[in-house]
């Protein structure tokens, strides 16, 4: 298939296909006798690994260090390696996420139990004093 062809079929644009082959993500395209590129069902596949690596969290350069661009030697050991790896950074990323949604329903708890008899601005100076003691105790 052209590169057109893996475009329209991997949803990605030509630039970014010749970007990837570029930094060797994809594999160098072979060359038709009219110098046009020529990419292969596992150019798409490669192609389709790459874009759920990113969806993942994982950068280019990740991407680069654990998943060559032939995908007949890669290196198990190294790929477990690296996914496991991913995980724990979510799994961090998914507590401090849990942290902050605590602190602002506890934000706006503090907020929504304003004293009638205070105004709004008070009200900002009562949690401005009541996070500052807290943070200082």
């Amino acid at each position: 298939m052209n590169i057109s062809e893996l475009s329209k079929q991997s949803g990605l644009t030509t630039p970014t296909i010749r970007y990837y082959e570029q930094i060797k993500l994809l594999p160098k395209a072979k060359r038709k006798s009219n110098g046009y590129r020529e990419y292969s069902d596992n150019d798409l596949k490669q192609l389709f690994l790459i874009q759920q690596a990113q969806q993942v969290g994982f950068s280019l350069t990740e991407i680069k260090s654990f998943l060559p661009s032939n995908v007949t030697s890669w290196d198990h050991d190294i790929l477990i390696g690296v996914l496991e790896s991913k995980i724990k950074d979510i799994e961090d990323l998914e507590q401090k996420l849990a942290i902050s949604k605590q602190n602002l329903r506890m934000m706006i708890t503090a907020i929504n139990s304003k004293p009638d008899e205070i105004t709004c601005e008070e009200n900002a100076q009562r949690l401005l004093n009541l996070y500052y003691d807290n943070d200082q105790a």
